[in-house]
């Protein structure tokens, strides 16, 4: 059975603040030396769910063998691509970036790059 707790909709700051609260409780559970390590533990994780992420979307395009492919549920590649997004903002959190805030910039930057503001 999942946990689903039914939460409303939510800002980047209000994910961002969720997130806060969860590297915290991670930082107290598995504690590190020091920043370096967090940041690279942070890292390795992304990397880690990356893959988990790659091999759902492979199994959704019946590229991956046939015991996987009758395994695969929507569910599953929905949660890795939460758990890549997660562990971005945690590694974020931990290198002190504002996620909001870069976000806006690249937006505002990829429009202009392809001149998204024009007509065509």
């Amino acid at each position: 059975m999942r946990f689903m707790k039914s939460l409303p909709r939510m800002t980047v700051d209000q994910l961002v603040k969720e997130y806060v609260q969860i590297g915290q409780f991670l930082n107290h559970r598995w504690p590190l030396k020091n920043q370096q390590q967090r940041i690279f533990a942070r890292i390795m994780k992304i990397v880690e769910e990356l893959g988990e992420l790659a091999d759902e979307i492979l199994t959704s395009m019946n590229l991956q063998r046939r015991s996987k492919i009758a395994k695969f549920s929507r569910e599953n590649l929905e949660d890795e691509f939460a758990d890549v997004l997660g562990s971005l903002i945690l590694l974020a959190i931990e290198m002190d970036i504002d996620v909001e805030q870069v976000i806006k910039k690249k937006i505002e930057f990829t429009k202009l790059r392809f001149e998204m503001d024009h007509p065509n």
